[in-house]
């Protein structure tokens, strides 16, 4: 399924996110912002390679969908948790639910406004037991940190590396599994 570009482009990103070897804020961001143009690239992938295995696709998906749900659907929940337990992500999921239930961070985020009854939603499938709800609650807060990051709802303080060190092992994590399951 793999064209000659699309592992060029995985190969060219990695590459980059590996060079930013740095401590400081903007390598923080930095790593985080790289690793989620190749998570783009391979979420967007999933849709056809669902429809070859017979997985009636719709026509038109929501990004913020491909991003989690059907990531989900795809790699299947009970593999992604499983994944990200035997990774040593545990800390890293646990570390957001904190920052979330201590309202530290704001996750959901409406022109840069809480949605504090969107984060308790968040908050409740992250400490789910339903492994779907759990697995796309946890992509879900890597995409909508990324959406606050870009259009400008994260501020750029020492503080959020609080939140984007884990969210960026976690993203480490998802898209090696995801690039091995395409």
């Amino acid at each position: 399924m793999f064209t000659h570009y699309f592992v060029e482009h995985y190969n060219n990103w990695n590459e980059k996110v590996n060079s930013i070897t740095g401590d400081d804020l903007s390598s923080v961001y930095d790593r985080y912002m790289t690793l989620f143009v190749i998570y783009n690239n391979l979420y967007n992938q999933v849709p056809a390679a669902l429809i070859q295995k017979g997985v009636p696709v719709p026509n038109n998906i929501y990004d913020n969908k491909k991003a989690t749900e059907w990531v989900v659907k795809y790699l299947g929940a009970s593999e992604i948790l499983a994944n990200l337990h035997a990774s040593g992500n545990d800390e890293d999921v646990q570390a957001i639910i904190n920052l979330i239930s201590d309202e530290v961070f704001y996750i959901k985020l409406n022109h840069g406004q809480r949605q504090r009854n969107e984060d308790l939603k968040i908050l409740k499938n992250l400490r789910s037991n339903n492994e779907v709800q759990k697995a796309n609650a946890i992509l879900q807060v890597c995409y909508y940190v990324r959406c606050n990051i870009f259009h400008g709802s994260k501020d750029f303080q020492e503080y959020q590396r609080l939140l984007i060190e884990p969210l960026t092992n976690i993203m480490r994590t998802t898209i090696v599994q995801l690039y091995n399951a395409l």
